[in-house]
């Protein structure tokens, strides 16, 4: 990453007032890993902001999207949280540049959802099925389900985002991405994305044109089926 897009992303940085001294390092190593993807999203045109929480987050993801205003802010809640640096250390060393941009990427697929207003929504002619009679499980089945859909299909646009970029690191990465799915994830639940990340495992099963999104698009649409 150049220096001037490390600062250009620096200035757009939106930080409470107390936190505006000083960026810890843990938060600009996640930014430095990160800008490649963040500024493929201002190319495409997505309205992003960058949010940095100054206060203690345990527990929290180090890297999330959120949707406020007509714009995506994606958040990092690293302070007093340590999964921030542990997360870092528990990638491969040499896979560390790629499995971040896809975790940045990742979560440009969340935005992209969110400004095109079909967030938790499916395709025409699909309909998830319905397992459950009684009305309060039947609905927390259906949350789970619409998180989980999309979170497979913000995987598979940092899969493509990795197959753009680090071609050469794909297997890998995909390989790394199967692991974290698996590792105490159970089946069906949020972030059960299997359905999708096994379709993506040969780099050609992804659509060669159109943007990131537009290629993990005939994919996700695949795995709809068969993640119900």
């Amino acid at each position: 990453m150049g220096k001037r897009l490390f600062m250009t992303l620096m200035s757009c940085l939106t930080v409470s007032a107390t936190a505006q001294s000083t960026l810890t390092d843990t938060e600009t190593r996640w930014l430095q890993l990160s800008a490649p993807a963040i500024g493929y999203a201002r190319e495409q045109g997505l309205p992003l902001d960058i949010v940095v929480q100054p206060q203690p987050t345990p527990g929290n993801a180090p890297l999330a999207m959120a949707y406020v205003n007509g714009r995506c802010k994606l958040v990092l809640s690293m302070r007093g949280n340590p999964e921030a640096q542990s997360s870092l250390e528990a990638i491969p060393a040499d896979l560390l540049l790629p499995v971040v941009e896809a975790m940045a990427a990742h979560e440009l697929g969340h935005c992209w959802r969110y400004v095109r207003g079909a967030w938790n929504t499916v395709p025409a002619g699909f309909a998830p099925a319905q397992r459950e009679t009684d009305p309060v499980r039947s609905q927390q089945l259906n949350e789970m389900q619409q998180t989980r859909r999309e979170e497979g299909f913000a995987d598979l646009v940092g899969l493509a985002w990795t197959l753009k970029k680090h071609p050469q690191h794909y297997a890998q990465v995909h390989a790394w991405l199967v692991h974290y799915r698996q590792d105490d994830t159970l089946p069906g639940s949020h972030h059960d994305t299997l359905a999708w990340v096994q379709l993506a495992a040969e780099p050609g099963a992804f659509t060669a044109a159109g943007s990131l999104f537009e290629q993990a698009w005939p994919l996700w649409q695949q795995g709809l089926r068969a993640s119900e």
